[in-house]
């Protein structure tokens, strides 16, 4: 995929930006100004500081932009595999010097409004960034990050719970097993039966073999116990300093509030310092390599004979060059984006396999770029076959080229990408700025696309030939390319735990009486610090009162076209036009349901009666971001047994493109067609490799789908078309040779769902007021055009009418080392008063209770409880190496909640995290859509929002008791994970 910075620039929103007020030289808070530039077009002006002291560089973003980030990112560089920076990620957020608590990252997340909080680690870098619309908050969360990473207690206590122990599989019991623990051992163990991981891992350790990338950032499961506590404090010694790390701050709070605090709380304490932290180019091959690696069978997988998979990688230049890494990144789209790209047509339309190899595209986030390209499920015989297609066809290109239209089309996405507005704006470009910049590219180059466009425009006049000439210099005799063959083991699980079993063995019997001794006592402690009650008071927060109780409101401006209902949101959508329709599919046969996913995938993959795909691709791609259509499952806000189920159609386009948006939409509605065999069977192919791979990183959501169906009508319909069922049917229907029957269905629903008779969508339109009148006009011509059937009313919701397969428990049996586990209630819908009490509830337990007795003790990396507004309630854990005491956990979690184990200050807390995401930014393309979508206007959600604010303690209670205790009956419950006869053990 082609990576550029998302350039999202607020032009009608922000104000008109003085002149940049900082110049180069100048001196603020211990930094000196480098540069200081205004980029317009973007309404920003972007500061790059040096700290003086220390060295530590800082880039400042600043913009009319409410929702604040800072970013700060760390240089390092692991020698080993067993997943140090990855562990220290984890430990440096579980206590500090002026926050002595146990995670206090975690604790935060309950005071603040933070509209992100998170921590990762990649393959050279650690990163710790937060965004917040709130000045408090902002001042607060700095606060706890910079001590957090710069100042972290690293205490050995925090180091086995979150990295690895030894410790008694029940941990009051010295006579049970001595088993592996650790939150880091058990989520790096819920990676290694993920192909596309392990394809991913393989490829960067083999393709960069001599420094950091030849090794595991995360941690392999083998190598984690390997690592010491005194190794890891070394490690945070010789990384964690401010001469290793580059900040960034961006939005509309003052500069200098942010530098003041980072100068007085950090910068002062360090001196200057040169890090061995930069990593060398990657010494050349004269000539390229092969390599196989295994991986276990997938038992989803559609064919049980085309397991494998092959890519071809190339080393290419490295990244520092901004330029050269965006032409490199243009080039890698042209070979492989789209159903018209030269690789996409030979290898994914052959047949031989279902879908691109993980990682296929360019990647520019190392200090030298990678493309990679190849097929998975394939035979493994078939290997050379992809191998020669993949070189013949980058060799065909470097000779003819690629056409103009192509060519033009991406430019045009790009330019669409840059006007698109997203509500993480600056997050995002943290993201795409800190890493790159750290390995030496200019940040503000980065940040100048115009420019970085308007070269490539010229050298394109100037030279006819100047892409078939960057093809060839990019791959023809580079030598340095890697052939990547994963091939299925049938017993790699059995060999990845016979090793595990050998390594706990091996530690076990070295144990000496006292080491035993001192194993039970040290379980012991910690298991008494995980249940002590801590003193939280040195924590900042944000008050509950902080929390408005009327926040801004979008609402749509409802009116009637055609006899059709039109909601009209007039927004700063900044030369972008945004087109949403609902088309219920009522009267459908319930048999074709598990059909509808698929349906909406192929629609516009398909192209018409009179356009094949290839040239309606080109279309999309030419004038919109692309017709994308999906399955809308809504809950009534008031019974949750009505529900809606729909296809989603929406779009966006340049306001000067929207008249070949709507003609598009058109065209397909009038002539979808199914008929292309040979493509759909592509794309039915491509899916079910892709949900196939997804069950492993999403097991927890794909648990509580499955646990729900029996609850209620719309949780019934997301298994069957978002859930294992639906991962199970597409999997038989790729191995089905019948691909005209699935055409023929296909096309049924489409008769079904676009058919004047019987169809009766609702549209909405976001749009600049001063393009209004314009879009309605081309919105009035498609509806007379397809003169769809008027709506008794604009929502079509449907009582009953399905039989809900309700089962007490269902184990799932896949080959993963850890599980994921869901169990489910029946409650009540959004608008009712008890709803809101347990939503307050699901957040209270999740992080006061669940949080410390699955994930501290038992060692799941996470867990969780949500109250939805489908009248659901859902417990999860998240790659657990448990699974009956994790059952057993979320009902003592109801027991917690019955007995009132909770203070009021840690209910208020919950309040104030649940506003995290109610009161979000809202990008101007999903403004005042809530009608539009699901009935629910600004009245019930006020109604709502002031009864989570009023919730009070013995409502919680009373929550507990009416709807969660003693359901055992009622509730249902789902194993994901390596279940035996219809059970699981515990780990």
């Amino acid at each position: 995929m082609l990576r550029i910075p998302r350039i999202l620039p607020y032009r009608a929103l922000a104000r008109s930006l003085s002149q940049c007020s900082f110049a180069a030289g100048d001196k603020i808070h211990g930094y000196q100004v480098q540069r200081a530039v205004e980029v317009p077009e973007f309404s920003l002006n972007a500061i790059e500081l040096e700290h003086m002291k220390t060295g530590s560089k800082h880039i400042h973003l600043e913009r009319d932009d409410s929702n604040n980030v800072f970013n700060v990112l760390v240089r390092t560089v692991p020698k080993n595999d067993t997943g140090i920076a990855h562990i220290l990620e984890h430990v440096v957020l579980c206590g500090s010097e002026m926050y002595p608590v146990r995670d206090p990252f975690f604790k935060m997340m309950d005071r603040s409004m933070a509209t992100f909080m998170n921590a990762m680690t990649g393959s050279d870098f650690t990163m710790y960034p937060f965004s917040t619309q709130n000045s408090k908050d902002y001042q607060n969360l700095m606060s706890v990050y910079l001590n957090a990473v710069f100042f972290p207690r690293i205490r050995k206590v925090d180091f086995l719970q979150e990295g690895w122990r030894l410790e008694h599989e029940v941990v009051e019991d010295k006579k049970s097993p001595i088993i592996f623990k650790g939150v880091v051992f058990n989520e790096m163990k819920g990676y290694v039966g993920n192909s596309d991981y392990l394809i991913m891992e393989a490829l960067q350790k083999n393709l960069l073999p001599d420094h950091t990338y030849g090794y595991s950032s995360g941690g392999e499961p083998i190598a984690i116990p390997q690592l010491s506590w005194e190794e890891l404090k070394q490690f945070h010694h010789d990384h964690f300093h401010p001469s290793n790390a580059v900040f960034m701050t961006y939005g509309d709070m003052p500069l200098e509030n942010h530098l003041e605090m980072i100068d007085r709380d950090v910068m002062k304490r360090f001196s200057e310092i040169t890090p061995d932290t930069q990593i060398p180019a990657q010494q050349r091959w004269t000539e390229p390599q092969f390599k196989v690696v295994t991986s276990p069978p997938d038992k989803m997988a559609a064919n049980p004979d085309k397991q494998s998979a092959f890519s071809v990688s190339y080393l290419l230049p490295e990244i520092c060059d901004v330029y050269e890494t965006f032409v490199a990144s243009v080039v890698a789209a042209l070979l492989t984006d789209g159903p018209t790209a030269p690789l996409y047509k030979s290898l994914v339309e052959s047949g031989v396999g279902s879908s691109y190899s993980p990682m296929t595209g360019y990647f520019g986030r190392l200090r030298e770029g990678v493309f990679s390209c190849g097929l998975q499920g394939i035979a493994e015989k078939d290997h050379g076959w992809v191998e020669n297609t993949i070189y013949e066809t980058i060799q065909n290109a470097s000779e003819n080229g690629y056409a103009k239209e192509r060519v033009d089309a991406l430019l045009h996405q790009i330019e669409l990408d840059m006007s698109h507005q997203r509500s993480q704006f600056g997050l995002g470009l943290t993201f795409s700025i800190l890493p790159v910049w750290a390995h030496g590219a200019d940040p503000f180059t980065s940040i100048q696309v115009k420019d970085t466009l308007k070269k490539f425009r010229k050298n394109l006049r100037a030279d006819k030939e100047y892409l078939q000439k960057k093809t060839a210099e990019l791959f023809l005799g580079n030598d340095h390319r890697l052939g990547l063959l994963m091939k299925v083991d049938e017993k790699y699980k059995e060999k990845i735990e016979l090793t595990e079993r050998g390594l706990l063995a091996e530690r076990v019997e070295a144990l000496n009486k006292k080491d035993r001794k001192n194993i039970f006592k040290q379980g012991l402690e910690l298991q008494k610090l995980q249940n002590e009650v801590e003193d939280l008071s040195c924590l900042p927060g944000i008050a509950l009162s902080d929390i408005p109780r009327r926040p801004q409101r979008y609402e749509a401006v409802r009116s009637v076209h055609r006899a059709a209902p039109v909601y009209l949101n007039e927004q700063p959508t900044n030369g972008v036009s945004y087109f949403n329709a609902i088309v219920p599919v009522n009267g459908l046969d319930e048999e074709l349901y598990s059909y509808l996913p698929l349906f909406c995938e192929c629609l516009t993959e398909m192209g018409t009666q009179d356009e094949d795909y290839e040239s309606f691709a080109q279309r999309q791609e030419m004038y919109t971001g692309g017709l994308s259509a999906s399955m809308s499952i809504q809950s009534h806000y008031n019974d949750v047994m009505k529900h809606e189920a729909a296809i989603h159609l929406n779009s966006h386009a340049l306001d000067r493109n929207t008249g070949q948006m709507f003609a598009m939409w058109k065209d397909l509605w009038q002539g979808f067609s199914f008929g292309n065999h040979t493509r759909l069977q592509t794309l039915l192919s491509q899916r079910a490799q892709r949900l196939a791979n997804g069950l492993s990183f999403s097991g927890h959501a794909y648990a509580m789908k499955n646990a729900a169906q029996g609850l209620a009508p719309s949780a019934y319909l997301s298994e069957l078309c978002n859930g294992v069922s639906q991962i199970n049917f597409i999997k038989d229907l790729s191995a089905s040779p019948d691909i005209e029957k699935t055409a023929r269905i296909l096309q049924q629903i489409g008769d079904h769902v676009f058919n004047s008779s019987s169809s009766s969508p609702r549209y909405a339109i976001n749009v600049s007021p001063q393009h209004t009148p314009t879009i309605l006009r081309h919105l009035n011509s498609f509806i007379e055009t397809v003169d769809a059937t008027p709506p008794p009313s604009d929502f079509s919701w449907k009582v009953g009418g399905i039989d809900l397969p309700f089962t007490k428990r269902n184990d799932i049996d896949l080959p993963l080392a850890v599980n994921f586990i869901s169990t489910c209630c029946k409650t009540v819908p959004y608008s009712h008063a008890d709803n809101p009490s347990l939503r307050v509830l699901a957040r209270l337990m999740s992080t006061k209770f669940l949080h410390r007795e699955i994930r501290e003790k038992g060692g799941a990396y996470g867990s969780g409880a949500s109250q939805g507004s489908d009248g659901v309630w859902k417990f999860y854990s998240y790659r657990d190496p448990n699974v009956d005491k994790t059952l057993d956990t979320f009902q003592h979690g109801v027991k917690w909640a019955v007995d009132g184990k909770f203070t009021q200050e840690e209910m208020n807390e919950a309040k104030v995290a649940m506003f995290q995401s109610i009161d979000s930014p809202v990008a101007p393309s999903s403004r005042g859509l809530s009608y539009f979508s699901s009935e629910l206007d600004n009245e019930i959600i006020q109604a709502h929002r002031e009864r989570l604010l009023d919730v009070t303690r013995e409502q919680l209670i009373e929550a507990a008791t009416t709807y969660l205790l003693n359901k055992g009956s009622s509730s249902s419950s789902t194993v994901i994970g390596p279940t035996s006869n219809g059970s699981a053990a515990d780990a």
